[in-house]
């Protein structure tokens, strides 16, 4: 129990039923002031572990009431935490990192799914990790970025010191290292290839607690993004043939990630432990999307983009003398951003969307609004229609896609429209909207080019994942494929560039299988045959500085043309 210190007395100002741990809801109230434990922690400036998991389910966890996974790490966390039952979060990867770390609308950021170049942040966006650097703290990726993967928007361009990632979305997607699996994994490693071995989650771990040590005497962000329990869905060996033997049915690989992220969870709470940094750290643990209910007792339910099941993901956060609390007043991942700056004692320097759950954290519900509004609209596509896939929330209401109305308190699956008989709260939350979309940047000053020419980044690696316009390829089935598509690209100095086109990634080391091929960049038009067997096409060009549109056309002995899924930039002379 926390001593509160004199003249600190505390109401109870909300008392459930006991949750599926067992654990009875409470929302505390200081009457006066913040705890002195908060203001201590904030002086020291707190390291802050933030574990985020891939695509996993609310309900893929025991203590969320999982009938056959089964998750004891995680369960103790639960117990040691304030946990958000009502948290929710873009239904997709991309546009959910982008929402963390700008703590705005991702639409703002011009993320707006996560492929067909609107999976890359906009340059332009200060993130938690420039503003923690700012503030003396050392910072660390591990595993899945997923925002942008060419200059200037890879994680170590966006404020991260120590950065090992894998490419894409998921292991063994396009932009990933050729053939990645979950096993033996090639990671990124400070921009070197850095092949592992073992399964990938416990490799990741291992990176993230020996980081962890290595920076014990300072403050520190720590990030392991998990990419399960992202498909494919290939768990630990031993431990899916355990499952099975224990005579377990379902997906048993998907129930070995979750066991093993489960494992390794256990694992960094030990080494915070060792260190001696437990009482001194911010220990968060979530999941970036709903998975439709995936796991529920309940049953799955998929009614769509805009509606909760796709929203709805765990928030865990042990915050060092902070009482173990259940809330259940709306909050969101647009809420990460500021709360982290919070509780480390660090003013955000940059307007943003969410709000600090340190208040609802520390039982301070008084600094907290009455009926807060959240929403969450994904376009899942290159462009944005107004209440496409959109979501307002409050305690109480859903409203989704301009139209139909759901009183969540006593219809949490959202199965009765109650839309005709509240008429003032559809005009409510319509007007909340509203004030967003009129907010919206114009799409097209979000759009994120690729920088060829920066000094910082000599060369320049496209992938046809982040075609801007045409096909949309992610999956090795690309490779198969015949699509084709354009990269927005910005030249920055005038001088001669070499392009390097290719059907497969350099590592692959395989034929392009065309025998002639084509660049156009703005109105330089270059055309080359290619002998048999060829890996590659090379063009050199001189370019002025400016903005581009830039297309590459494969013609192979028979069937279609097809545009380099891969191409190579970099700078032989510039003035």
């Amino acid at each position: 129990m926390i001593d509160d210190g004199p003249g600190e007395s505390n109401a109870v100002l909300m008392l459930s039923s006991a949750t599926p741990r067992g654990k009875v809801l409470l929302v505390l109230a200081f009457m006066s002031g913040v705890p002195a434990f908060l203001l201590s922690l904030s002086a020291a400036k707190p390291r802050v572990v933030f574990i985020l998991s891939d695509n996993q389910s609310y309900y893929e966890m025991s203590c969320h009431g999982h009938a056959q996974i089964k998750t004891p790490c995680i369960d103790a966390l639960a117990k040691e935490s304030v946990e958000f039952t009502h948290f929710y979060a873009p239904p997709f990867c991309s546009p959910s990192r982008s929402v963390i770390l700008t703590g705005r609308y991702a639409m703002r950021s011009g993320v707006f799914t996560t492929i067909g170049g609107r999976s890359i942040m906009h340059r332009r966006e200060s993130t938690l990790v420039d503003i923690l650097k700012k503030n003396g703290y050392h910072t660390g990726i591990f595993g899945k970025w997923h925002l942008g993967f060419s200059y200037p928007h890879r994680p170590q361009d966006r404020g991260f010191d120590e950065v090992f990632v894998h490419g894409g979305g998921g292991v063994g997607q396009m932009e990933d290292h050729y053939g990645n699996t979950l096993f033996d994994t090639t990671f990124m490693h400070n921009g070197q290839v850095s092949p592992s071995t073992g399964y990938c989650t416990d490799t990741l771990f291992d990176r993230a607690m020996a980081y962890v040590e290595a920076h014990r005497d300072e403050p520190f962000f720590c990030f392991v993004s998990t990419p399960v329990t992202h498909s494919p869905h290939h768990g630990p060996k031993e431990l899916v043939a355990k499952l099975k033997a224990d005579g377990l049915t379902g997906n048993l690989q998907l129930f070995a990630q979750v066991m093993n992220l489960d494992m390794n969870i256990g694992r960094m709470k030990a080494k915070l432990d060792e260190l001696g940094l437990a009482e001194k750290t911010v220990f968060i643990y979530a999941s970036d999307q709903g998975m439709n209910d995936r796991g529920a007792p309940h049953g799955d339910n998929r009614k769509g983009l805009a509606y909760d099941p796709a929203h709805h993901v765990p928030f865990f956060m042990r915050i060092p003398g902070a009482r173990p609390a259940v809330c259940e007043r709306l909050a969101g991942m647009i809420d990460f951003f500021p709360t982290v700056l919070d509780l480390c004692g660090i003013d955000s320097p940059v307007k943003h969307d969410g709000l600090s759950l340190k208040p609802l954290a520390l039982g301070t519900a008084g600094q907290w609004p009455d009926d807060r509004s959240l929403i969450i609209q994904c376009p899942r596509g290159r462009s944005a229609s107004k209440w496409k896939n959109a979501s307002v929330k409050t305690d109480r209401w859903r409203l989704t896609n301009g139209e139909k109305l759901y009183d969540i308190q006593e219809d949490p699956r959202q199965a009765k429209d109650v839309a005709q008989q509240h008429p003032a709260v559809i005009a409510r939350l319509r007007k909340e909207y509203e004030a967003f979309w009129a907010d919206l940047p114009d799409p097209e000053s979000t759009l994120s080019r690729h920088l060829l020419g920066a000094k910082a980044c000599p060369e320049v690696v496209l992938n046809g994942m982040d075609w801007y316009r045409g096909a949309s390829p992610w999956n090795a089935g690309a490779f198969r494929g015949s699509s084709n598509g354009a990269w927005a690209v910005s030249v920055v100095r005038d001088g001669r560039y070499t392009f390097e086109c290719r059907h497969f990634p350099r590592e692959a080391m395989k034929p392009a299988g065309a025998r002639h091929a084509k660049i156009q960049i703005g109105k330089v038009v270059r055309e080359i045959d290619l002998d048999p067997g060829a890996t590659h096409a090379r063009f050199d060009l001189d370019l002025k500085a400016g903005q581009y549109d830039l297309e590459t056309f494969l013609s192979p002995v028979k069937g279609k043309i097809r545009g380099a899924l891969f191409v190579y930039v970099k700078a032989l002379s510039t003035p």
